[in-house]
Protein backbone atom coordinates (compact mmCIF):
# COMPACT_ATOMS: atom_id res chain seq x y z
CA UNK A 1 0.00 0.00 0.00
CA UNK A 2 2.61 2.20 0.82
CA UNK A 3 4.34 1.72 -2.79
CA UNK A 4 1.54 4.15 -4.28
CA UNK A 5 0.66 6.30 -1.05
CA UNK A 6 4.09 7.35 -1.81
CA UNK A 7 3.30 7.97 -5.50
CA UNK A 8 0.91 10.94 -4.38
CA UNK A 9 3.09 12.88 -1.98
CA UNK A 10 5.79 14.35 -4.33
CA UNK A 11 2.78 16.57 -6.00
CA UNK A 12 1.65 19.20 -4.13
CA UNK A 13 2.63 22.09 -6.33
CA UNK A 14 0.24 24.67 -5.35
CA UNK A 15 1.68 24.29 -1.65
CA UNK A 16 4.61 25.00 -1.96
CA UNK A 17 6.59 27.54 -0.06
CA UNK A 18 8.66 29.56 -2.39
CA UNK A 19 12.08 30.34 -0.61
CA UNK A 20 13.36 28.18 1.37
CA UNK A 21 13.07 24.98 3.34
CA UNK A 22 15.30 23.48 6.02
CA UNK A 23 18.62 25.50 3.93
CA UNK A 24 17.18 23.67 0.77
CA UNK A 25 16.03 25.67 -2.56
CA UNK A 26 13.08 24.95 -4.00
CA UNK A 27 12.13 25.48 -7.78
CA UNK A 28 9.48 27.88 -8.44
CA UNK A 29 5.79 27.22 -9.40
CA UNK A 30 5.25 27.25 -13.68
CA UNK A 31 2.49 28.92 -14.73
CA UNK A 32 -0.27 27.48 -17.21
CA UNK A 33 1.50 29.34 -19.99
CA UNK A 34 5.06 27.76 -19.32
CA UNK A 35 3.82 24.65 -18.48
CA UNK A 36 4.84 23.00 -22.25
CA UNK A 37 8.19 24.85 -22.19
CA UNK A 38 9.74 22.53 -18.94
CA UNK A 39 9.67 19.58 -20.52
CA UNK A 40 7.43 17.76 -18.39
CA UNK A 41 6.12 14.83 -21.17
CA UNK A 42 3.96 11.94 -20.42
CA UNK A 43 7.46 9.98 -20.53
CA UNK A 44 9.10 11.33 -17.72
CA UNK A 45 6.16 12.04 -15.60
CA UNK A 46 6.68 10.38 -11.56
CA UNK A 47 3.37 8.39 -12.03
CA UNK A 48 4.32 7.00 -15.90
CA UNK A 49 7.38 6.16 -14.51
CA UNK A 50 6.24 4.37 -11.33
CA UNK A 51 3.06 2.51 -13.50
CA UNK A 52 6.04 1.03 -16.00
CA UNK A 53 8.04 0.21 -13.26
CA UNK A 54 4.81 -1.93 -11.81
CA UNK A 55 4.39 -3.39 -14.83
CA UNK A 56 7.99 -4.63 -14.66
CA UNK A 57 7.96 -5.54 -11.44
CA UNK A 58 4.82 -7.91 -12.14
CA UNK A 59 6.97 -9.46 -14.45
CA UNK A 60 9.83 -10.18 -11.86
CA UNK A 61 6.89 -11.04 -9.40
CA UNK A 62 5.09 -14.10 -11.45
CA UNK A 63 7.90 -16.06 -10.10
CA UNK A 64 6.23 -15.80 -6.38
CA UNK A 65 2.56 -16.51 -7.82
CA UNK A 66 2.36 -19.88 -6.47
CA UNK A 67 4.23 -19.17 -2.77
CA UNK A 68 1.93 -16.21 -2.13
CA UNK A 69 -1.37 -17.79 -2.86
CA UNK A 70 0.21 -20.77 -0.82
CA UNK A 71 0.06 -17.91 2.13
CA UNK A 72 -3.10 -17.08 1.43
CA UNK A 73 -4.46 -20.32 1.72
CA UNK A 74 -2.44 -21.09 4.73
CA UNK A 75 -3.75 -18.32 6.39
CA UNK A 76 -7.26 -16.91 5.00
CA UNK A 77 -8.27 -20.21 3.29
CA UNK A 78 -11.87 -18.60 3.71
CA UNK A 79 -11.93 -14.75 3.18
CA UNK A 80 -14.50 -14.27 0.47
CA UNK A 81 -15.64 -10.76 0.62
CA UNK A 82 -17.36 -8.63 -2.41
CA UNK A 83 -16.42 -5.25 -1.14
CA UNK A 84 -13.60 -5.06 -3.84
CA UNK A 85 -16.69 -4.62 -5.82
CA UNK A 86 -17.34 -1.11 -5.44
CA UNK A 87 -13.99 -0.17 -3.16
CA UNK A 88 -12.81 0.19 -6.82
CA UNK A 89 -15.06 3.45 -7.29
CA UNK A 90 -14.67 4.60 -4.38
CA UNK A 91 -12.12 7.37 -5.39
CA UNK A 92 -13.20 8.65 -9.01
CA UNK A 93 -17.04 8.91 -6.66
CA UNK A 94 -15.24 11.27 -4.37
CA UNK A 95 -13.40 13.18 -7.32
CA UNK A 96 -17.25 13.70 -8.77
CA UNK A 97 -18.30 14.60 -5.28
CA UNK A 98 -15.77 17.75 -4.91
CA UNK A 99 -16.80 18.66 -8.06
CA UNK A 100 -20.33 18.94 -7.27
CA UNK A 101 -19.75 20.54 -4.23
CA UNK A 102 -17.58 23.12 -5.40
CA UNK A 103 -14.55 22.35 -4.78
CA UNK A 104 -11.76 23.90 -7.51
CA UNK A 105 -10.05 21.04 -9.33
CA UNK A 106 -7.27 20.89 -12.13
CA UNK A 107 -10.13 20.72 -15.08
CA UNK A 108 -13.42 22.21 -15.64
CA UNK A 109 -16.70 20.02 -15.48
CA UNK A 110 -15.84 19.17 -19.76
CA UNK A 111 -12.50 18.62 -19.20
CA UNK A 112 -12.37 16.09 -16.39
CA UNK A 113 -15.70 14.17 -18.05
CA UNK A 114 -13.29 13.78 -20.92
CA UNK A 115 -9.93 13.19 -19.42
CA UNK A 116 -11.90 10.69 -17.39
CA UNK A 117 -13.53 9.24 -20.79
CA UNK A 118 -10.54 8.79 -22.73
CA UNK A 119 -8.64 7.25 -19.11
CA UNK A 120 -11.12 4.94 -18.62
CA UNK A 121 -11.68 4.30 -22.06
CA UNK A 122 -7.50 3.19 -22.66
CA UNK A 123 -8.02 1.09 -19.57
CA UNK A 124 -10.99 -1.15 -20.23
CA UNK A 125 -9.50 -1.68 -24.27
CA UNK A 126 -6.15 -2.78 -22.77
CA UNK A 127 -7.53 -4.99 -19.86
CA UNK A 128 -10.08 -6.84 -21.75
CA UNK A 129 -7.27 -7.12 -25.05
CA UNK A 130 -4.78 -8.98 -22.84
CA UNK A 131 -7.59 -10.85 -20.80
CA UNK A 132 -9.04 -12.57 -23.60
CA UNK A 133 -5.91 -12.52 -25.60
CA UNK A 134 -3.50 -14.55 -22.96
CA UNK A 135 -6.36 -16.34 -20.96
CA UNK A 136 -4.82 -16.83 -17.89
CA UNK A 137 -6.38 -19.34 -15.57
CA UNK A 138 -7.73 -17.62 -12.27
CA UNK A 139 -5.88 -19.42 -8.72
CA UNK A 140 -10.02 -20.63 -8.08
CA UNK A 141 -10.05 -22.25 -11.33
CA UNK A 142 -13.09 -20.16 -12.27
CA UNK A 143 -11.96 -19.14 -15.50
CA UNK A 144 -9.12 -17.99 -18.24
CA UNK A 145 -9.52 -14.08 -17.97
CA UNK A 146 -6.83 -13.54 -14.68
CA UNK A 147 -4.56 -11.31 -16.21
CA UNK A 148 -4.10 -8.76 -15.40
CA UNK A 149 -6.63 -7.59 -12.63
CA UNK A 150 -9.43 -5.62 -13.97
CA UNK A 151 -10.61 -4.58 -10.66
CA UNK A 152 -7.56 -3.37 -9.76
CA UNK A 153 -6.47 -1.30 -12.68
CA UNK A 154 -10.18 0.61 -12.61
CA UNK A 155 -9.33 0.76 -8.80
CA UNK A 156 -6.01 2.64 -9.35
CA UNK A 157 -7.88 4.22 -12.72
CA UNK A 158 -10.06 5.90 -10.09
CA UNK A 159 -7.32 6.67 -7.83
CA UNK A 160 -5.13 8.44 -10.53
CA UNK A 161 -7.98 10.44 -11.49
CA UNK A 162 -8.25 11.72 -8.13
CA UNK A 163 -4.93 12.30 -7.85
CA UNK A 164 -4.48 14.24 -11.07
CA UNK A 165 -7.69 16.80 -10.18
CA UNK A 166 -7.69 17.34 -6.29
CA UNK A 167 -4.03 16.03 -5.61
CA UNK A 168 -2.82 19.71 -5.24
CA UNK A 169 -4.61 20.19 -2.49
CA UNK A 170 -3.08 17.96 0.47
CA UNK A 171 -1.06 14.80 -0.29
CA UNK A 172 -3.63 12.90 2.04
CA UNK A 173 -6.31 13.95 -0.91
CA UNK A 174 -3.94 10.93 -3.20
CA UNK A 175 -3.27 8.94 -0.21
CA UNK A 176 -6.95 8.26 0.32
CA UNK A 177 -6.90 7.33 -3.27
CA UNK A 178 -4.38 5.26 -3.58
CA UNK A 179 -5.20 3.55 -0.50
CA UNK A 180 -8.51 2.81 -1.74
CA UNK A 181 -6.73 1.31 -4.60
CA UNK A 182 -4.34 -0.81 -3.11
CA UNK A 183 -6.88 -2.47 -0.79
CA UNK A 184 -8.90 -3.18 -3.52
CA UNK A 185 -6.23 -4.69 -4.98
CA UNK A 186 -4.75 -6.80 -2.21
CA UNK A 187 -8.82 -7.72 -1.53
CA UNK A 188 -8.61 -9.35 -5.01
CA UNK A 189 -5.50 -12.01 -3.90
CA UNK A 190 -7.44 -12.47 -0.54
CA UNK A 191 -10.58 -13.53 -2.33
CA UNK A 192 -8.33 -15.96 -4.60
CA UNK A 193 -9.63 -14.19 -7.54
CA UNK A 194 -6.33 -13.22 -8.73
CA UNK A 195 -2.46 -14.01 -8.98
CA UNK A 196 0.17 -11.99 -7.51
CA UNK A 197 1.02 -10.22 -10.91
CA UNK A 198 -1.97 -10.61 -11.87
CA UNK A 199 -3.02 -7.41 -9.50
CA UNK A 200 1.04 -5.64 -9.87
CA UNK A 201 0.36 -5.36 -13.43
CA UNK A 202 -3.07 -4.11 -13.35
CA UNK A 203 -2.24 -1.19 -10.96
CA UNK A 204 0.50 -0.52 -13.90
CA UNK A 205 -2.08 -0.15 -16.56
CA UNK A 206 -4.36 1.85 -14.28
CA UNK A 207 -2.40 4.69 -13.65
CA UNK A 208 -0.45 4.45 -17.11
CA UNK A 209 -3.96 4.77 -19.01
CA UNK A 210 -5.11 7.76 -16.61
CA UNK A 211 -1.90 9.33 -17.90
CA UNK A 212 -2.53 8.69 -21.68
CA UNK A 213 -6.35 9.51 -21.19
CA UNK A 214 -5.14 12.80 -19.61
CA UNK A 215 -2.52 13.44 -22.44
CA UNK A 216 -4.80 13.15 -25.50
CA UNK A 217 -7.67 15.35 -23.55
CA UNK A 218 -4.72 17.84 -22.67
CA UNK A 219 -4.07 17.72 -27.12
CA UNK A 220 -7.32 18.20 -27.52
CA UNK A 221 -8.12 21.21 -24.91
CA UNK A 222 -4.61 23.27 -24.65
CA UNK A 223 -5.33 25.71 -22.17
CA UNK A 224 -8.94 25.91 -22.52
CA UNK A 225 -10.58 24.61 -19.23
CA UNK A 226 -7.42 24.43 -17.51
CA UNK A 227 -7.68 25.83 -13.74
CA UNK A 228 -4.54 24.39 -12.21
CA UNK A 229 -1.11 23.95 -13.46
CA UNK A 230 -0.25 20.32 -14.40
CA UNK A 231 1.57 17.47 -12.14
CA UNK A 232 4.81 17.85 -10.34
CA UNK A 233 6.50 20.55 -9.77
CA UNK A 234 7.96 19.96 -6.67
CA UNK A 235 11.51 19.15 -6.69
CA UNK A 236 13.46 15.83 -4.69
CA UNK A 237 14.59 17.82 -1.38
CA UNK A 238 16.55 15.82 0.85
CA UNK A 239 18.98 16.30 4.18
CA UNK A 240 16.08 15.95 6.33
CA UNK A 241 15.03 13.44 9.07
CA UNK A 242 14.16 10.48 6.65
CA UNK A 243 11.23 8.29 8.38
CA UNK A 244 9.20 6.23 6.87
CA UNK A 245 6.89 3.78 6.31
CA UNK A 246 7.70 0.82 3.46
CA UNK A 247 6.50 -2.71 2.14
CA UNK A 248 9.13 -5.44 0.65
CA UNK A 249 8.73 -8.72 -0.49
CA UNK A 250 11.77 -11.08 -0.02
CA UNK A 251 13.67 -14.03 -0.71
CA UNK A 252 14.46 -15.87 2.83
CA UNK A 253 17.70 -18.13 2.88
CA UNK A 254 17.68 -20.51 5.82
CA UNK A 255 21.10 -21.17 7.68
CA UNK A 256 21.38 -24.10 9.11
CA UNK A 257 24.14 -27.03 10.12
CA UNK A 258 24.32 -29.40 7.39
CA UNK A 259 25.92 -32.09 8.79
CA UNK A 260 22.98 -32.32 11.47
CA UNK A 261 19.86 -31.66 9.34
CA UNK A 262 18.60 -32.42 6.11
CA UNK A 263 16.19 -29.72 4.22
CA UNK A 264 13.38 -31.21 2.94
CA UNK A 265 11.27 -27.67 1.62
CA UNK A 266 13.24 -24.97 -0.95
CA UNK A 267 13.83 -21.78 0.76
CA UNK A 268 10.42 -19.28 0.35
CA UNK A 269 8.86 -16.04 0.25
CA UNK A 270 8.38 -13.08 2.64
CA UNK A 271 6.52 -9.95 3.31
CA UNK A 272 6.95 -7.36 5.11
CA UNK A 273 5.74 -4.03 6.95
CA UNK A 274 8.38 -1.88 7.67
CA UNK A 275 8.59 2.01 9.36
CA UNK A 276 10.53 4.02 11.37
CA UNK A 277 10.45 7.85 13.35
CA UNK A 278 14.13 9.69 13.10
CA UNK A 279 14.62 12.21 15.93
CA UNK A 280 17.45 13.00 14.48
CA UNK A 281 18.38 12.63 10.74
CA UNK A 282 20.93 9.58 11.63
CA UNK A 283 18.86 8.01 14.77
CA UNK A 284 15.33 6.68 15.09
CA UNK A 285 13.36 4.03 16.37
CA UNK A 286 10.57 1.77 14.52
CA UNK A 287 10.21 -1.32 13.81
CA UNK A 288 8.97 -4.60 11.10
CA UNK A 289 6.25 -7.02 10.96
CA UNK A 290 6.75 -9.81 8.95
CA UNK A 291 5.14 -13.04 7.31
CA UNK A 292 6.70 -15.59 5.49
CA UNK A 293 7.98 -19.04 4.18
CA UNK A 294 11.15 -20.66 5.25
CA UNK A 295 12.52 -23.99 4.42
CA UNK A 296 11.22 -26.91 6.44
CA UNK A 297 14.30 -29.11 7.99
CA UNK A 298 14.86 -31.90 10.35
CA UNK A 299 17.27 -33.71 12.05
CA UNK A 300 18.99 -36.36 9.85
CA UNK A 301 18.34 -39.30 12.83
CA UNK A 302 15.11 -38.39 12.29
CA UNK A 303 14.10 -39.39 9.06
CA UNK A 304 16.98 -41.83 8.87
CA UNK A 305 14.75 -45.26 7.48
CA UNK A 306 12.28 -42.73 6.16
CA UNK A 307 10.49 -40.33 3.98
CA UNK A 308 8.13 -37.70 4.84
CA UNK A 309 4.71 -37.98 3.56
CA UNK A 310 3.89 -34.32 1.64
CA UNK A 311 6.37 -32.32 2.73
CA UNK A 312 5.76 -28.59 3.53
CA UNK A 313 7.49 -25.13 4.15
CA UNK A 314 7.00 -23.65 7.51
CA UNK A 315 5.35 -20.32 7.97
CA UNK A 316 6.39 -18.12 10.47
CA UNK A 317 5.12 -14.21 11.64
CA UNK A 318 6.69 -11.88 14.02
CA UNK A 319 7.03 -8.37 15.41
CA UNK A 320 10.11 -6.64 16.09
CA UNK A 321 10.83 -3.10 17.22
CA UNK A 322 13.87 -1.10 17.85
CA UNK A 323 16.55 0.86 16.61
CA UNK A 324 17.59 2.31 12.86
CA UNK A 325 20.08 4.12 11.69
CA UNK A 326 20.80 6.10 8.82
CA UNK A 327 23.68 7.91 6.98
CA UNK A 328 23.26 10.00 3.86
CA UNK A 329 25.69 9.54 0.59
CA UNK A 330 26.53 11.34 -2.24
CA UNK A 331 26.66 15.38 -2.97
CA UNK A 332 22.64 15.31 -3.69
CA UNK A 333 22.00 13.15 -0.60
CA UNK A 334 20.08 10.59 -2.02
CA UNK A 335 21.50 7.55 -1.18
CA UNK A 336 20.60 6.24 2.48
CA UNK A 337 22.56 3.42 3.61
CA UNK A 338 20.85 2.51 7.08
CA UNK A 339 20.51 -0.16 9.59
CA UNK A 340 18.76 -1.58 12.61
CA UNK A 341 18.82 -3.71 15.76
CA UNK A 342 15.52 -5.09 16.58
CA UNK A 343 13.85 -7.19 19.46
CA UNK A 344 10.65 -8.70 19.45
CA UNK A 345 8.49 -11.36 19.20
CA UNK A 346 7.84 -14.85 16.47
CA UNK A 347 5.11 -17.58 16.11
CA UNK A 348 5.45 -20.30 13.50
CA UNK A 349 2.06 -21.69 11.87
CA UNK A 350 0.93 -25.20 13.29
CA UNK A 351 2.22 -28.04 11.30
CA UNK A 352 2.39 -31.68 10.90
CA UNK A 353 5.11 -33.68 8.75
CA UNK A 354 4.29 -37.11 8.86
CA UNK A 355 7.10 -40.03 8.20
CA UNK A 356 6.54 -43.25 6.42
CA UNK A 357 8.59 -46.69 5.60
CA UNK A 358 9.62 -47.95 1.95
CA UNK A 359 6.35 -49.58 1.82
CA UNK A 360 4.00 -46.53 3.22
CA UNK A 361 3.46 -47.46 7.26
CA UNK A 362 3.84 -45.14 9.63
CA UNK A 363 6.77 -44.52 11.39
CA UNK A 364 6.31 -40.77 13.40
CA UNK A 365 4.69 -37.69 13.07
CA UNK A 366 6.83 -34.48 13.37
CA UNK A 367 4.34 -31.38 15.06
CA UNK A 368 5.64 -28.00 15.24
CA UNK A 369 4.36 -26.19 18.19
CA UNK A 370 2.56 -22.34 17.41
CA UNK A 371 4.46 -21.34 20.99
CA UNK A 372 5.47 -17.35 20.51
CA UNK A 373 9.07 -16.86 21.19
CA UNK A 374 11.76 -14.33 21.47
CA UNK A 375 12.63 -13.22 17.80
CA UNK A 376 15.67 -10.55 16.82
CA UNK A 377 16.66 -8.75 13.29
CA UNK A 378 19.62 -6.90 12.41
CA UNK A 379 19.41 -5.60 8.87
CA UNK A 380 21.18 -3.44 6.45
CA UNK A 381 19.96 -1.25 3.67
CA UNK A 382 20.72 1.36 0.92
CA UNK A 383 17.79 3.08 -0.11
CA UNK A 384 17.31 5.52 -3.36
CA UNK A 385 15.04 8.70 -3.27
CA UNK A 386 13.48 8.80 -6.60
CA UNK A 387 11.09 11.79 -5.99
CA UNK A 388 10.55 13.78 -2.66
CA UNK A 389 8.73 11.30 -0.78
CA UNK A 390 9.03 7.85 -2.60
CA UNK A 391 12.52 6.16 -2.21
CA UNK A 392 13.08 2.35 -3.76
CA UNK A 393 14.99 0.40 -0.44
CA UNK A 394 17.26 -3.07 -0.92
CA UNK A 395 17.73 -4.64 2.15
CA UNK A 396 19.34 -7.83 3.80
CA UNK A 397 18.33 -8.74 7.07
CA UNK A 398 19.49 -11.37 9.78
CA UNK A 399 16.63 -13.07 11.69
CA UNK A 400 17.17 -14.98 14.88
CA UNK A 401 14.24 -17.24 15.02
CA UNK A 402 13.68 -20.44 17.07
CA UNK A 403 10.99 -23.49 16.38
CA UNK A 404 9.09 -25.74 19.25
CA UNK A 405 8.75 -29.36 17.93
CA UNK A 406 7.65 -33.05 18.95
CA UNK A 407 8.30 -36.23 17.10
CA UNK A 408 5.19 -38.59 18.34
CA UNK A 409 5.81 -42.42 17.21
CA UNK A 410 2.99 -45.29 16.79
CA UNK A 411 3.97 -46.48 19.87
CA UNK A 412 2.62 -43.18 21.92
CA UNK A 413 6.23 -42.09 23.09
CA UNK A 414 7.29 -38.97 22.19
CA UNK A 415 10.20 -36.44 22.26
CA UNK A 416 10.43 -32.09 22.44
CA UNK A 417 12.76 -30.47 20.95
CA UNK A 418 13.61 -26.85 19.84
CA UNK A 419 15.78 -25.56 16.62
CA UNK A 420 17.24 -22.18 16.42
CA UNK A 421 16.99 -21.23 12.55
CA UNK A 422 18.73 -17.75 11.55
CA UNK A 423 17.22 -17.04 7.79
CA UNK A 424 18.83 -14.13 5.92
CA UNK A 425 16.11 -12.51 4.12
CA UNK A 426 17.51 -10.26 1.27
CA UNK A 427 14.72 -8.07 -0.22
CA UNK A 428 13.28 -4.78 -2.24
CA UNK A 429 10.47 -2.01 -0.83
CA UNK A 430 9.56 0.81 -2.00
CA UNK A 431 9.25 3.36 1.15
CA UNK A 432 7.00 6.35 1.70
CA UNK A 433 9.53 8.88 3.05
CA UNK A 434 7.89 11.58 5.29
CA UNK A 435 10.41 13.98 6.02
Amino acid sequence: MVLLLAIAMPMRASVIDYGTRDSISLVKQPTISNVATKGHTFWNLRTTQVGFGLIGAGAVLSAADLQTRSLRSDYLPTFRYKYDDYLQFAPAVAMVAMKTLGVESRSSWERMIVSSGFSVGVMLSTVYAVKYGLGRLRPDGSTYNSFPSGHTAMAFTSATLLHKEYGYLSPWVSIAGYSAATITGISRALNNRHWLSDIVVGAGVGILSTELGYLIADKLFKNRGLVRPVDEWEPVSVGRKPSYVGVGIAHNVLLYDTDRYERVTPSGIGYSVEGAWFVTPKIGVGGVAKVGRYANIVERAVVAGGTIAEPKPLNSHSVAVGLFLNQSLGKDERFHLGAKVLVGVAQNQHLENDFVGESGEPLATLHYSTTEHFTAVAGVSLRRIVADNLGVRIFADYNYLRTDWSLSLPDGSYTKQNDYRNPLTFGVAVDAVLW
